[in-house]
């Protein structure tokens, strides 16, 4: 009889999901069914694992137009994630049997499909091939990004259950694998509370009654500066002549010049997420904007409502379920300029608007993404998947 189930949670430590790492192993932490080992594939990369890396992701082919990923470079990197998941859950199946296996994102399943038949796993996902699929400019292309859409489908297959981050990314698995609908279940990202304020609120408040005319201080914050929307979020900046009554904050290690930027606009760079100074941005901060165009989740608009901020974003992807259009923030759609700087001077101009919308947003995120309700969930499903494949538990 086993006393206390182990489970394995791999994740691929990359990006945005090194966040989304750190929440699940502080969510496994209160789960007390399961006794839970976490493999970040980020981490203890070898001098063998970064030239497999570097060859895997060499590129043959445009990374846009008629001709790009022809190479297939996309494929080819995330087999390496799941090759690399697959030779460290070896290591750490010499540490001893365990009894379920949670892969996020799908990836890191690529190189586990038959141990997923033994095993009970979860495969936990904020999007699929789709919009790369359709993002590209060329029949060719396209063509290209299906060897990951037949891959995702047996890792699909081969799960027990499948955890979508949002109802977008739900629905597209049961339109692209409607053999699998019956798996997915929908459980948005926790948010690390503990970095937030709801008093903050109450002080942004308590500044604007103090002064009914000052400088107002909208965040950027992101590394991938063009996907974001960074380089529209400068030229609607400039054409909304903002900079005598606002400032903008932004928030990025991507190279640009200061000396470049408009009026009002700083440059901070070096900041890591849940520092001190981190913090201290989203505290002072009036309001988010980041108009990003290609996001599947978007957890940073998840951040923005735990400090208590109005938003401005892009209507796209799962972001409506985050941020409800005209209640805890403006959504616009991508490219469109002239919405951009409406929505911004929207918000300027208005100090009643922006804290309604970041007192609905903070109370709102509070109940979609509390951390304790999403361990309670997810050890539900850790030991539904278990039950069905009869790994006893004590009695």
């Amino acid at each position: 009889m086993i006393e206390r189930p182990r489970v394995v949670f791999v994740n691929s430590g990359i990006l945005g999901h090194k966040g989304v790492a750190k929440l699940i192993e502080q969510a496994t932490a209160s789960c007390h069914g399961f006794q839970a080992e976490h493999v970040n594939l980020s981490d203890g990369l070898t001098v063998p694992d970064r030239i497999v890396r570097r060859v895997l992701g060499v590129q043959l082919a445009p990374t846009s137009g008629v001709s790009a990923n022809l190479d297939l470079r996309r494929w080819r990197l995330e087999l390496n994630v799941g090759w690399l998941a697959a030779r460290r859950i070896q290591v750490a199946e010499r540490r001893g049997a365990f009894h379920a296996l949670h892969f996020h994102p799908q990836a890191t399943a690529y190189g586990s499909l038959a141990r997923m038949r033994r095993v009970p796993s979860i495969v936990s996902i904020d999007a699929t091939q789709r919009p790369v699929f359709e993002d590209a400019t060329s029949r060719l292309s396209r063509s290209s990004y299906r060897a990951g859409m037949v891959h995702d489908g047996a890792v699909f297959r081969a799960a027990k259950q499948i955890v979508a981050t949002s109802q977008w990314a739900a629905r597209d698995v049961s339109a692209m694998y409607p053999d699998c609908a019956g798996k997915v279940r929908v459980m948005p990202y926790p948010i690390d509370s503990g970095f937030f304020e709801g008093k903050w609120v109450e002080e942004r408040a308590a500044r604007s009654a103090e002064n009914p005319r000052p400088i107002v201080r909208a965040l950027f914050v992101g590394g991938d500066f063009p996907r974001k929307g960074g380089l529209e979020l400068l030229k609607a900046w400039r054409s909304s002549n903002l900079g005598s009554r606002a400032a903008l904050d932004i928030v990025t290690d991507w190279p640009l010049e200061s000396e470049d930027l408009p009026a009002g606009v700083s440059l901070i760079r070096g900041v890591a997420p849940y520092t001190a100074p981190w913090r201290e941005l989203w505290r002072q901060a009036d309001f988010f904007v980041m108009p990003t165009k290609q996001e599947a989740f978007g957890m940073v608009y998840q951040e923005a409502a735990a400090a208590g901020l109005a938003v401005v974003a892009t209507n796209l992807n799962a972001i409506p379920e985050i941020v409800e259009d005209r209640v805890t923030g403006i959504l616009v759609e991508p490219g469109n300029l002239p919405a951009l700087v409406s929505a911004m001077r929207t918000l300027v101009e208005s100090a009643e608007l922006r804290q309604r919308m970041g007192l609905a947003a903070y109370q709102r995120i509070a109940k979609v993404a509390d951390p304790g309700a999403y361990a309670v969930k997810l050890e539900n499903i850790v030991q539904h998947v278990m039950a069905a494949a009869d790994v006893r538990q004590p009695a």
